[in-house]
Protein backbone atom coordinates (compact mmCIF):
# COMPACT_ATOMS: atom_id res chain seq x y z
CA UNK A 1 0.00 0.00 0.00
CA UNK A 2 1.61 3.44 -0.55
CA UNK A 3 2.26 5.43 2.51
CA UNK A 4 0.54 8.65 2.87
CA UNK A 5 2.73 11.56 1.13
CA UNK A 6 4.58 9.07 -1.27
CA UNK A 7 4.88 10.24 -4.97
CA UNK A 8 3.37 7.35 -7.36
CA UNK A 9 6.48 6.25 -9.21
CA UNK A 10 7.58 6.41 -12.23
CA UNK A 11 7.07 3.18 -14.04
CA UNK A 12 10.64 1.91 -16.70
CA UNK A 13 10.02 1.81 -20.03
CA UNK A 14 8.06 -0.26 -22.17
CA UNK A 15 9.52 0.55 -25.94
CA UNK A 16 11.24 -2.64 -27.06
CA UNK A 17 14.74 -2.11 -27.62
CA UNK A 18 16.56 -3.29 -31.01
CA UNK A 19 17.12 -6.42 -30.98
CA UNK A 20 20.50 -8.40 -31.14
CA UNK A 21 20.68 -11.39 -33.41
CA UNK A 22 23.45 -13.53 -33.06
CA UNK A 23 25.95 -14.87 -36.08
CA UNK A 24 27.47 -18.07 -35.10
CA UNK A 25 29.34 -19.51 -38.15
CA UNK A 26 30.84 -16.43 -39.51
CA UNK A 27 34.61 -16.98 -38.27
CA UNK A 28 36.76 -19.19 -40.85
CA UNK A 29 37.66 -22.18 -38.27
CA UNK A 30 34.11 -22.81 -38.33
CA UNK A 31 34.18 -23.15 -42.20
CA UNK A 32 37.25 -24.81 -41.97
CA UNK A 33 35.93 -27.70 -39.74
CA UNK A 34 32.67 -27.93 -41.65
CA UNK A 35 34.43 -28.35 -45.05
CA UNK A 36 36.75 -31.05 -43.77
CA UNK A 37 33.80 -33.41 -42.28
CA UNK A 38 32.90 -34.13 -46.38
CA UNK A 39 34.97 -36.91 -45.23
CA UNK A 40 32.32 -38.50 -43.25
CA UNK A 41 30.79 -39.70 -46.47
CA UNK A 42 33.60 -42.09 -47.18
CA UNK A 43 32.22 -43.90 -44.19
CA UNK A 44 29.18 -45.97 -43.15
CA UNK A 45 29.84 -45.95 -39.23
CA UNK A 46 31.66 -45.07 -36.74
CA UNK A 47 33.55 -47.59 -36.49
CA UNK A 48 35.02 -47.21 -39.33
CA UNK A 49 35.82 -43.86 -39.01
CA UNK A 50 37.87 -45.06 -35.86
CA UNK A 51 40.87 -47.16 -38.25
CA UNK A 52 41.88 -43.76 -39.46
CA UNK A 53 42.73 -41.33 -37.22
CA UNK A 54 43.12 -37.59 -38.82
CA UNK A 55 39.03 -39.02 -40.08
CA UNK A 56 38.37 -39.67 -36.91
CA UNK A 57 40.16 -35.98 -35.30
CA UNK A 58 38.19 -34.04 -38.10
CA UNK A 59 34.97 -35.59 -37.66
CA UNK A 60 35.03 -35.73 -33.68
CA UNK A 61 35.95 -31.95 -34.16
CA UNK A 62 33.07 -31.56 -35.93
CA UNK A 63 30.79 -32.81 -33.99
CA UNK A 64 31.56 -30.68 -31.29
CA UNK A 65 32.04 -27.42 -32.94
CA UNK A 66 28.62 -27.96 -34.73
CA UNK A 67 27.18 -28.67 -30.72
CA UNK A 68 28.41 -24.82 -29.56
CA UNK A 69 27.15 -23.36 -32.85
CA UNK A 70 23.49 -25.27 -32.71
CA UNK A 71 23.73 -23.86 -28.83
CA UNK A 72 24.65 -20.09 -29.98
CA UNK A 73 21.92 -20.51 -32.73
CA UNK A 74 19.22 -21.11 -30.12
CA UNK A 75 19.68 -18.15 -28.12
CA UNK A 76 17.90 -16.54 -31.14
CA UNK A 77 14.98 -18.67 -30.43
CA UNK A 78 15.29 -17.41 -27.01
CA UNK A 79 15.34 -13.75 -28.82
CA UNK A 80 11.98 -14.40 -30.44
CA UNK A 81 10.41 -14.94 -27.18
CA UNK A 82 11.02 -12.12 -25.94
CA UNK A 83 10.45 -10.30 -29.14
CA UNK A 84 7.28 -11.51 -30.17
CA UNK A 85 6.12 -10.54 -33.44
CA UNK A 86 3.14 -9.83 -33.48
CA UNK A 87 2.75 -8.98 -30.10
CA UNK A 88 -0.01 -10.89 -28.41
CA UNK A 89 -3.46 -8.71 -28.25
CA UNK A 90 -4.43 -10.77 -25.12
CA UNK A 91 -3.40 -13.63 -23.13
CA UNK A 92 -6.51 -15.14 -22.37
CA UNK A 93 -6.58 -17.80 -25.11
CA UNK A 94 -2.76 -18.38 -24.64
CA UNK A 95 -2.04 -21.82 -22.37
CA UNK A 96 0.14 -19.56 -20.03
CA UNK A 97 0.00 -15.94 -18.75
CA UNK A 98 2.29 -12.96 -19.30
CA UNK A 99 4.06 -13.64 -16.01
CA UNK A 100 4.58 -17.11 -16.36
CA UNK A 101 6.06 -16.64 -20.25
CA UNK A 102 8.36 -14.44 -18.54
CA UNK A 103 9.53 -16.73 -16.23
CA UNK A 104 9.87 -19.65 -19.01
CA UNK A 105 11.17 -17.14 -20.89
CA UNK A 106 13.69 -16.62 -18.09
CA UNK A 107 14.75 -20.06 -17.32
CA UNK A 108 15.17 -20.93 -21.34
CA UNK A 109 17.73 -17.96 -21.71
CA UNK A 110 19.26 -18.42 -18.66
CA UNK A 111 19.74 -22.61 -19.26
CA UNK A 112 21.06 -22.10 -22.73
CA UNK A 113 23.51 -19.17 -22.54
CA UNK A 114 25.52 -20.31 -19.23
CA UNK A 115 25.42 -23.44 -21.41
CA UNK A 116 27.58 -22.39 -24.19
CA UNK A 117 30.57 -21.96 -22.38
CA UNK A 118 29.96 -25.59 -20.72
CA UNK A 119 29.75 -26.31 -25.08
CA UNK A 120 33.30 -24.13 -25.64
CA UNK A 121 34.90 -26.65 -22.71
CA UNK A 122 34.08 -29.92 -24.54
CA UNK A 123 35.35 -28.50 -28.09
CA UNK A 124 38.69 -27.39 -26.25
CA UNK A 125 38.55 -31.05 -24.65
CA UNK A 126 38.69 -32.69 -28.25
CA UNK A 127 41.01 -30.26 -30.36
CA UNK A 128 43.17 -30.77 -27.14
CA UNK A 129 42.51 -34.10 -26.79
CA UNK A 130 42.52 -34.18 -22.62
CA UNK A 131 40.04 -37.67 -23.18
CA UNK A 132 37.67 -36.48 -20.14
CA UNK A 133 34.34 -37.43 -20.51
CA UNK A 134 31.35 -35.14 -21.07
CA UNK A 135 30.45 -35.26 -17.05
CA UNK A 136 33.99 -34.69 -15.85
CA UNK A 137 35.05 -31.57 -18.90
CA UNK A 138 35.14 -28.82 -16.55
CA UNK A 139 37.85 -25.84 -16.63
CA UNK A 140 39.39 -26.83 -14.07
CA UNK A 141 40.28 -30.18 -15.05
CA UNK A 142 41.00 -29.04 -18.13
CA UNK A 143 43.54 -26.46 -17.06
CA UNK A 144 45.09 -29.74 -15.12
CA UNK A 145 45.69 -31.07 -18.29
CA UNK A 146 47.59 -28.47 -19.59
CA UNK A 147 46.37 -26.58 -21.97
CA UNK A 148 48.23 -22.94 -22.76
CA UNK A 149 48.26 -19.77 -20.30
CA UNK A 150 46.20 -17.84 -23.04
CA UNK A 151 43.74 -19.85 -23.53
CA UNK A 152 43.32 -21.01 -19.81
CA UNK A 153 43.12 -17.42 -19.21
CA UNK A 154 40.37 -16.22 -21.96
CA UNK A 155 38.09 -19.34 -20.58
CA UNK A 156 38.55 -18.04 -17.13
CA UNK A 157 37.39 -14.46 -18.29
CA UNK A 158 34.33 -16.11 -19.98
CA UNK A 159 33.32 -18.18 -17.06
CA UNK A 160 33.84 -14.94 -14.81
CA UNK A 161 31.34 -12.89 -17.00
CA UNK A 162 28.82 -15.79 -16.86
CA UNK A 163 28.97 -15.85 -13.35
CA UNK A 164 25.91 -14.19 -12.29
CA UNK A 165 23.89 -15.80 -15.11
CA UNK A 166 25.29 -19.09 -14.08
CA UNK A 167 24.52 -18.39 -9.91
CA UNK A 168 21.11 -17.50 -11.00
CA UNK A 169 20.73 -20.43 -13.47
CA UNK A 170 21.29 -22.58 -10.52
CA UNK A 171 19.06 -20.85 -8.14
CA UNK A 172 16.05 -21.09 -10.46
CA UNK A 173 17.02 -24.61 -11.43
CA UNK A 174 18.26 -26.29 -8.00
CA UNK A 175 16.44 -23.82 -5.59
CA UNK A 176 13.55 -22.79 -7.05
CA UNK A 177 14.05 -19.35 -6.76
CA UNK A 178 12.64 -16.87 -9.02
CA UNK A 179 13.15 -13.55 -9.98
CA UNK A 180 11.26 -9.76 -10.09
CA UNK A 181 10.13 -8.34 -13.12
CA UNK A 182 8.73 -5.33 -11.72
CA UNK A 183 8.68 -3.30 -8.57
CA UNK A 184 5.53 -4.93 -7.50
CA UNK A 185 5.79 -8.77 -8.49
CA UNK A 186 2.96 -9.83 -6.69
CA UNK A 187 0.78 -7.56 -8.02
CA UNK A 188 1.72 -8.26 -11.66
CA UNK A 189 1.23 -12.08 -10.88
CA UNK A 190 -2.43 -11.81 -9.32
CA UNK A 191 -3.57 -9.70 -12.78
CA UNK A 192 -2.02 -11.75 -14.93
CA UNK A 193 -2.60 -15.49 -13.63
CA UNK A 194 -6.09 -14.19 -11.96
CA UNK A 195 -7.35 -11.20 -13.71
CA UNK A 196 -6.93 -9.10 -10.17
CA UNK A 197 -8.09 -5.23 -10.74
CA UNK A 198 -7.43 -2.28 -8.34
CA UNK A 199 -4.23 -0.42 -7.82
CA UNK A 200 -0.65 -1.87 -6.74
CA UNK A 201 1.30 -1.26 -3.70
CA UNK A 202 2.05 2.50 -5.38
CA UNK A 203 -1.59 3.67 -5.64
CA UNK A 204 -1.14 3.17 -9.48
CA UNK A 205 -3.65 0.90 -11.83
CA UNK A 206 -3.00 -2.39 -11.97
CA UNK A 207 -2.04 -3.01 -16.19
CA UNK A 208 -0.96 -6.69 -16.32
CA UNK A 209 -0.08 -5.95 -20.15
CA UNK A 210 1.90 -2.90 -19.27
CA UNK A 211 4.08 -5.18 -16.44
CA UNK A 212 4.35 -7.43 -19.22
CA UNK A 213 6.08 -5.22 -21.59
CA UNK A 214 8.27 -3.75 -18.18
CA UNK A 215 9.42 -7.27 -17.79
CA UNK A 216 9.96 -8.59 -21.39
CA UNK A 217 12.16 -4.98 -21.94
CA UNK A 218 14.37 -5.91 -18.71
CA UNK A 219 14.79 -9.55 -19.91
CA UNK A 220 15.89 -8.08 -23.32
CA UNK A 221 18.32 -5.52 -22.30
CA UNK A 222 20.07 -8.46 -20.34
CA UNK A 223 19.78 -10.36 -23.53
CA UNK A 224 21.40 -8.02 -25.84
CA UNK A 225 23.91 -7.60 -23.14
CA UNK A 226 25.20 -10.89 -22.64
CA UNK A 227 25.03 -12.05 -26.30
CA UNK A 228 26.88 -9.11 -27.49
CA UNK A 229 30.06 -10.07 -25.28
CA UNK A 230 29.54 -13.80 -26.01
CA UNK A 231 29.87 -13.40 -29.61
CA UNK A 232 33.20 -10.69 -28.46
CA UNK A 233 34.52 -13.65 -26.46
CA UNK A 234 34.03 -16.22 -29.40
CA UNK A 235 36.10 -14.94 -31.77
CA UNK A 236 39.59 -15.01 -29.88
CA UNK A 237 38.95 -18.42 -28.80
CA UNK A 238 38.28 -19.83 -32.33
CA UNK A 239 41.58 -17.97 -33.06
CA UNK A 240 43.15 -20.40 -30.26
CA UNK A 241 41.43 -23.41 -30.97
CA UNK A 242 42.40 -23.43 -34.64
CA UNK A 243 46.22 -23.55 -34.27
CA UNK A 244 45.65 -26.38 -32.11
CA UNK A 245 43.63 -27.90 -34.30
CA UNK A 246 45.91 -27.67 -37.73
CA UNK A 247 48.63 -28.47 -35.28
CA UNK A 248 47.24 -31.60 -34.03
CA UNK A 249 45.25 -32.39 -37.66
CA UNK A 250 48.52 -31.87 -40.25
CA UNK A 251 50.89 -34.89 -38.58
CA UNK A 252 47.70 -37.09 -38.21
CA UNK A 253 47.17 -36.66 -42.98
CA UNK A 254 50.33 -36.24 -43.33
CA UNK A 255 50.84 -39.86 -42.39
CA UNK A 256 47.44 -41.14 -43.55
CA UNK A 257 47.74 -43.31 -46.72
CA UNK A 258 43.64 -44.18 -47.65
CA UNK A 259 43.26 -40.79 -49.68
CA UNK A 260 40.07 -39.40 -48.13
CA UNK A 261 42.26 -36.58 -47.19
CA UNK A 262 43.01 -35.20 -50.57
CA UNK A 263 42.33 -31.44 -50.86
CA UNK A 264 41.80 -31.02 -47.38
CA UNK A 265 45.19 -29.24 -46.52
CA UNK A 266 44.63 -25.74 -44.90
CA UNK A 267 45.24 -22.82 -46.91
CA UNK A 268 47.95 -20.98 -45.06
Amino acid sequence: MQRAGEKVRKRPRTKFLKRHFLVSDHHDFIGRVYGLSIVGLNFDSYTEVEKYPDCKYALDTYYWVRSLVQRIESLNLVGNMLWPDPYPESFERFPISGYDWLRVSTDVFLVRYVSVVDCALLLVNEIFCAGLKQRDCTFRKLKKHGIPGALSNHLQNMLNEQESWRFERNSRVHHGEEREFTDDDMSFRMASNLGMVGHDRYGRKLNADRSFKEGLVGLQRDFNHSTRLLLRQLNPLYDMLWDEFEAHLGPLMAAATHGFNAGAHHAQ
